[in-house]
């Protein structure tokens, strides 16, 4: 089986490729850096905006992989360019290729938006109702997957937040958390789901080797929900470090926070870690939290809890 990987330099690409070639797959990773070829796994550089390029790239491919994305911009229009434009070209590119027999899609609990209350988690049969320029451009992407002809099958897993390695919020989180302070970026009593990043790995094969999950959506998460303070908490146990002062700061605060990184941010010509974007997602009502009961109900993979996985994220 032959498999690419956008977006597999990344947090769960990396983690992604090396699980495939352990199970005998041939992997190529598409990157905008250079080609190389290490460690097994090919990498070639391409150009998301040429359709011709990506097609050329995909000849020969089985399934596609398309974990990609923009997390965090300045702007509306550069989530749109990264996740949904990105998304579109890469799905005419699967077209003309003529090989891909079916493509999965790394989406985002953002693209379907919070659950209103914890009584009712957000599922698969809830209307989509994002509430940031990420989510919105996110669920674009999924909708440019939905154009595929029916002889390319797809599974879109809709993730919420990921944690287990050295990923960039997380470890940032963690640097805090060993200083014995941390901010709420979101409400006191908001709840949220988590999955650790071995399991969205697992999920992304499953999804791709599993005939049940074909032309459907998933959310991927471990099912049980914690506050932001649990989190924190969990990972002092984890990290073993005090538990730091965590400080609940009122919406102004917040959107004040969001403005200012986001200044700096265009000015500096960086990506800012916060802005107007997950201002807006930490201020939605509801919670970020999901379920993941049709999953679990048709592949039977089994989820570690929050204590297990950051247990086994610093267990070295």
């Amino acid at each position: 089986m032959k498999a690419v990987i956008t977006g597999g330099n990344g947090f769960v690409g990396k983690r992604l490729a090396k699980a495939l070639l352990n199970k005998g797959w041939e992997v190529i990773v598409f990157s905008r850096g250079t080609s190389k070829n290490s460690g097994g796994i090919q990498t070639v550089k391409v150009n998301y905006s040429d359709i011709a390029d990506l097609t050329k790239n995909l000849v020969g491919a089985d399934i596609v992989f398309h974990l990609a994305a923009v997390l965090f911009a300045n702007n509306k229009q550069e989530f749109e360019k990264g996740n949904a434009v990105l998304t579109a070209n890469l799905i005419e590119a699967v077209k003309r290729a003529q090989t891909i027999k079916h493509f999965v899609y790394q989406s985002s609990l953002a693209a379907a938006g919070p659950s209103k209350n914890i009584e009712n988690l957000i599922n698969e049969n809830y209307p989509c109702l994002p509430v940031s320029d990420y989510g919105r451009t996110k669920l674009m992407g999924e909708n440019e997957v939905k154009k595929l002809p029916p002889q390319i099958t797809y599974t879109i897993l809709r993730a919420p937040t990921v944690y287990g390695g050295a990923e960039a919020g997380v470890s940032k989180i963690s640097a805090w958390v060993k200083r014995g302070l941390m901010v709420n970026p979101s409400k006191k009593d908001m709840f949220f789901s988590f999955v650790y990043v071995g399991d969205l790995v697992n999920a992304l094969i499953l999804s791709a080797t599993n005939d049940k999950t074909k032309n459907e959506t998933f959310f991927i998460t471990e099912n049980a929900i914690y506050t932001w303070e649990d989190f924190i908490n969990k990972l002092a146990l984890a990290m073993e470090v005090k538990k730091p002062i965590i400080l609940n700061l009122p919406p102004i605060l917040l959107k004040c926070a969001g403005y200012c990184y986001g200044v700096v941010a265009k000015i500096t010509h960086t990506v800012p870690a916060l802005n107007y974007d997950k201002v807006a997602e930490a201020l939605a009502p509801g919670h970020w939290a999901c379920s993941s009961k049709k999953w679990v109900s048709l592949t039977g993979q089994k989820f570690l809890s929050l204590d297990e996985g950051l247990k086994e994220t610093y267990k070295n």
